[in-house]
């Protein structure tokens, strides 16, 4: 029995080694993080952009081809000014050509409004383009240094589990599944030494007649709070003892 409580303190200390790992391995970093935060809200940023440039393109057209439009009924309603014998009805069609070229005028001005935004516009996507190119850079060596850090993980996960393997093979197969067992309702604490009276998986004191009983170490126990398996913790770790402080 003693060695079998040997192995499975020993499969513990593992299986706490390899949640770590696993953590690590599932924990990305700060920088990463940042990196990728910030290359999402430049890449929105320039599909605004792209999104109002495309828009601003689309007014543009729009107004160029009403500007046609007024240009070429002004020619017509020019050419119409030769023909006209009365006066009434000449200056009629002056009233009606200095409107054409108000409303010409006024579209022209629109349009190079139009321009001077797109030309801002293509200014900020070019500036966010910059931004963005360096933030992807960022999160590539990021990106590329978290994937070594969690090769290097893995390595040594592999490594733990080929030593958990070795030693759970060798563990009477009953107790092995219920320390698994326990392990998965316990959030990975499957036994757990007792020390001065008190178990160290759930921190509560266990009745005086167990503690003795567990002392004797010639039989299996678990702790009546958290059922945990449970050792006598002087037993198995001889060397961790109080010592006073130096003075």
């Amino acid at each position: 029995m003693q060695e079998d409580i040997m192995r499975l303190i020993e499969l513990q200390r593992l299986d706490l080694e390899i949640i770590k790992l696993e953590r690590a391995m599932a924990d990305i970093p700060q920088s990463l993080q940042k990196a990728k935060k910030e290359s999402e809200i430049k890449g929105e940023r320039l599909s605004k952009i792209e999104s109002q440039i495309e828009e601003k393109e689309r007014q543009k057209r729009l107004f160029e081809e009403e500007l046609q439009e007024e240009q070429k009924r002004l020619k017509q309603t020019q050419a119409r000014l030769t023909q006209i014998r009365g006066s009434r009805e000449y200056q009629v069609l002056l009233r009606e050509i200095d409107e054409m070229k108000r409303i010409i005028k006024q579209k022209e001005e629109e349009i190079l409004k139009m321009m001077e935004e797109i030309e801002s516009l293509q200014r900020d996507k070019e500036k966010i383009l910059e931004e963005l190119s360096e933030v992807r850079k960022t999160l590539e060596e990021e990106t590329n240094k978290f994937e070594d850090f969690k090769r290097t993980l893995e390595k040594e996960r592999e490594g733990l589990l080929a030593r958990r393997s070795n030693i759970a093979g060798k563990i009477s197969q009953s107790i092995l599944k219920k320390y698994q067992l326990i392990v998965q309702k316990k959030g990975g604490i499957g036994i757990a030494g007792v020390d001065n009276g008190i178990c160290e998986g759930c921190f509560m004191a266990i009745p005086p007649q167990l503690y003795n009983e567990l002392q004797k170490d010639n039989r299996y126990h678990e702790c009546p709070h958290c059922k945990r398996l449970i050792y006598y913790k002087k037993i198995y770790h001889p060397e961790e003892k109080n010592h006073l402080p130096e003075e």
